[in-house]
């Protein structure tokens, strides 16, 4: 997804990898505010990375990633004292969690929730499960800050990932969840000076923009007819079955007003096609890339319980 402010000469482009690969996007959606969201297709036991291309002209900026309504990660540019126009790429690959009293980063891991958690709990505190989000936020010329109010992994319990989940975020309901574990102890500096940066407040009065990724198994999406696509009003993809016939008529590339379509939608359509089958060609590659990282897992395996046997 892309969010471009032209006036403040800013821009913002997010993606999410599943396995190494590009996920497909669906139902994009957004507003002049930079609201941006969209559905992607995720599987089980898939890790997943985050890339943010920033173009921006701002004395200072901040990025944030929420997994799960939990914020995992961040990175702040430097400072500078005029309005200098700088375009990082912003790459995570990682995510901060707490176990006992440490902090560790891991790779971040979908995995199935427990059938204990299907239920949905209109009071849990576990919100927004099911979505990856990435807020950016920039200097005003008000010098204004605002806090991001979400939980932070301090606040995170041990036993997160069986506790009942709030309503979805979505139509569809999550059966997928993001797993931290087997990571790397951050050493005690850096402890200390996360925590700090976690908590402290973002530039601006408000985000300047955010990305919410809202991901599901492929199936689901399917299934609430997720994933046919016709080009939206913010270079996105939204569903064809959700627009009514008027909507279709003012979407369509090529009306001509009365209803009548000129020949250059029908080359617009078959872009529309290309780019659905290609969705499908991503989605089939993660589902072979799943199959033989497993395989490989399963032969490893194998291979290590037979040099026990022979030991022994």
């Amino acid at each position: 997804m892309r969010f471009s402010d032209h006036i403040a000469k800013c821009h913002a482009t997010v993606k999410i990898m599943a396995d190494g690969h590009e996920c497909p996007q669906y139902n994009i959606t957004g507003d002049e505010h930079g609201n941006m969201q969209c559905y992607i297709p995720l599987m089980s036991d898939q890790v997943i990375t985050a890339e943010v291309a920033l173009d921006m002209v701002s004395e200072h900026f901040e990025v944030d990633l929420f997994v799960d309504g939990v914020i995992r990660n961040f990175w702040q540019s430097t400072r500078n004292t005029v309005n200098k126009h700088r375009a990082p790429i912003v790459g995570f690959t990682q995510g901060i969690y707490r176990d006992t009293r440490s902090m560790y980063r891991s790779d971040m891991m979908t995995v199935a929730i427990p059938s204990s958690s299907q239920l949905l709990a209109s009071g849990s505190q576990r919100t927004n499960v099911g979505s990856i989000d990435v807020m950016i936020s920039k200097q005003d010329p008000e010098r204004n800050l605002h806090y991001h109010g979400c939980i932070i992994p301090d606040e995170v319990p041990k036993d997160w990932y069986n506790q009942p989940i709030a309503p979805a975020t979505g139509a569809v309901e999550p059966t997928l969840q993001m797993m931290f574990q087997d990571g790397t102890r951050m050493q005690e500096a850096d402890r200390g000076g996360t925590r700090i940066r976690l908590r402290r407040t973002r530039q601006g009065e408000a985000p300047w923009c955010t990305f919410k990724f809202i991901y599901r198994e492929p199936a689901q999406l399917r299934a609430a007819g997720i994933g046919s696509t016709l080009r939206g009003g913010y270079g996105g993809r939204t569903s064809l079955g959700s627009l009514n016939d008027e909507s279709r008529k003012r979407a369509a590339p090529g009306n001509r007003g009365d209803g009548s379509m000129s020949p250059s939608s029908d080359l617009e359509i078959s872009r529309h096609h290309v780019e659905d089958l290609r969705s499908e060609v991503l989605e089939l590659k993660m589902q072979t890339e799943r199959a033989k990282r497993l395989r490989l897992e399963k032969e490893k395996e194998t291979d290590e319980l037979a040099r026990r046997a022979r030991q022994e």
